[in-house]
């Protein structure tokens, strides 16, 4: 009998569930191919996530957990009702692990501390501690890893797959598309050799571009296309079209199978040119099924684009906005405010940018507040000039003041211009945009009236730059929790 391992995906402060544990169904596809029996729990689906978690400890080799930093806090309670329960070894990884790798390995509750890509590392700790020896408790990414060599995506690992095929997205598609959707995420390639001040990647050594070839793309797409009955695809990673003419090939191989779906992806504002994604290229890209484009445009203001060294100009951004809108496809663009060194001016010239952007009919927008990701350039300054103190230890993480003030879209924090402005430029540009909730995820008449409502008093807010007693926007804080609960208790009902 196989060796059993249970991966665990940890529930998140902001009750956010909307995607299948990728990393963990790209990790648990890696240990069945060496010859392990992997069980995948979502604690989000348990009714009481620590239980099932305790009636899988028996015979197993190890316990594996992949977090976020908005994931410390139920990851924290996990570990603990492991090490507490059993003698099963405990291996963290994920983003927040890669960030601080050396604070996960030394808690009391975890064993084993992956930093970077975890297929390779967590295959060798279980062949390890299989064989009766004892791993080192830190391990680091040494190697760049052949994503060709990894097996296909085993996406019915988790038992919950079905729920997220058949759940509503808050992206704005063309009409034309096929409705109800089913979908799935799917990555084809890794990391981003953009220099960006505020990204993850540059801190966590992520910007080496790793790719899957365009046929075993193809040939992987062509396989959950017909097993799940999948219509959409998502691509989750951060810069699909680093090698254009492998994105051209995997255009072409999609029309040339006939594999009937749509799909969106992310780009630099700055490929939309004659070299990279010109008209002849997006018009491939849209027969081949692209509907939308992940636009990391960030800012109105040349002064703040300065600073995050975006490397581009909002001249070329709208170039990329009106582009996708010429070939219908929709340009979900993310902008940023009250980035350090910031002036109150970049901040109207980034609202007063968005209304310009508006005009498109096939733009859509989210915006949030600088979060601090740990490590990067423009939070160093920050703890430098002593206006953010970083936790020291796991425990210190716990606390979800620190989480908010590290990872939410819409908060106020120390160093901001106007905090409290900011927190609602942030809220009323989303509700405009839907990004929160979006009407076709609402089941309810009623919910979908009020829904519309808030979105109205949004728009007339940003046109006018008028933020000022936001009764509105706390009234809708409730209404959008309660929406979540509410779903929440369904799916856990659902799943008894």
């Amino acid at each position: 009998m196989p060796e059993k391992i249970i991966l665990i995906r940890p529930h998140n402060i902001y009750n956010y569930n909307n995607y299948p544990p990728l990393s963990l169904i790209s990790l648990g596809s890696r240990l069945k191919s060496a010859g392990y029996d992997v069980k995948i729990i979502n604690t989000a689906f348990e009714k009481d996530h620590l239980k099932a978690i305790g009636k899988e400890l028996e015979d197993t080799l190890l316990a594996g957990i992949t977090l976020l930093t908005s994931e410390v806090p139920d990851t924290y309670d996990i570990v603990k009702f492991i090490k507490e329960h059993s003698k099963v070894p405990v291996v963290a990884g994920g983003w927040h692990c890669t960030l601080f790798p050396e604070q996960m390995a030394s808690s009391r509750y975890i064993d084993y501390a992956v930093a970077g890509e975890g297929e390779e590392h967590l295959l060798k700790i279980a062949d390890a501690l299989k064989n009766g020896e004892k791993p080192e408790a830190t391990i680091y990414q040494k190697e760049i890893l052949d994503l060709d060599m990894l097996p296909l995506p085993e996406y019915d690992m988790d038992s919950n797959l079905e729920r997220f095929i058949t759940s509503s997205l808050t992206d704005k598609f063309p009409e034309s598309v096929q409705k109800p959707i089913r979908w799935l995420p799917y990555e084809s390639s890794r990391g981003c050799p953009s220099q960006c001040t505020f990204c993850i990647n540059v801190v966590t050594n992520n910007m080496k571009y790793r790719k899957k070839s365009a046929p075993k793309v193809v040939d992987e797409l062509e396989y959950i296309v017909k097993k799940f009955g999948i219509t959409h695809v998502k691509m989750i990673e951060d810069n699909f079209f680093v090698d254009i003419k492998r994105a051209r090939d995997i255009c072409e191989g999609i029309i040339r199978k006939g594999i009937k779906i749509t799909w969106d992806g992310e780009s630099r504002c700055d490929y939309f040119n004659d070299r990279i994604l010109n008209d002849e290229t997006l018009d491939l890209c849209k027969r081949s099924g692209l509907v939308q484009l992940a636009l990391g445009i960030e800012s109105g203001s040349p002064h703040t684009l300065k600073i995050m060294k975006k490397g581009i100009t909002p001249e070329q951004a709208e170039n990329a906005v009106m582009k996708c809108n010429e070939h219908g496809i929709f340009a979900r663009s993310s902008f940023m405010i009250e980035v350090p060194g910031e002036k109150s001016e970049d901040i109207k010239r980034t609202i007063m940018f968005i209304n310009r952007l508006r005009k498109y009919p096939f733009f859509t927008c989210g915006i949030g507040t600088f979060r601090p990701y740990p490590k990067c350039e423009l939070t160093e300054g920050l703890i430098k000039n002593g206006f953010l103190k970083e936790p020291q230890d796991l425990d210190s993480w716990i606390n979800e003041d620190v989480i908010r003030l590290y990872t939410s879209a819409e908060y106020a924090r120390p160093w901001q211009i106007d905090g409290k402005y900011a927190e609602a430029v942030s809220y009323y540009i989303n509700m405009e945009s839907a990004v929160r909730l979006g009407n076709h995820q609402i089941s309810s008449i009623i919910d979908k009236l009020k829904n519309n409502l808030f979105i109205f008093f949004a728009k007339i807010r940003n046109r006018l730059m008028f933020y000022k007693f936001p009764l509105d926007k706390r009234i809708y804080a409730k209404f959008l929790t309660n929406f979540y609960e509410k779903l929440s208790l369904k799916d856990k009902k659902t799943g008894e």
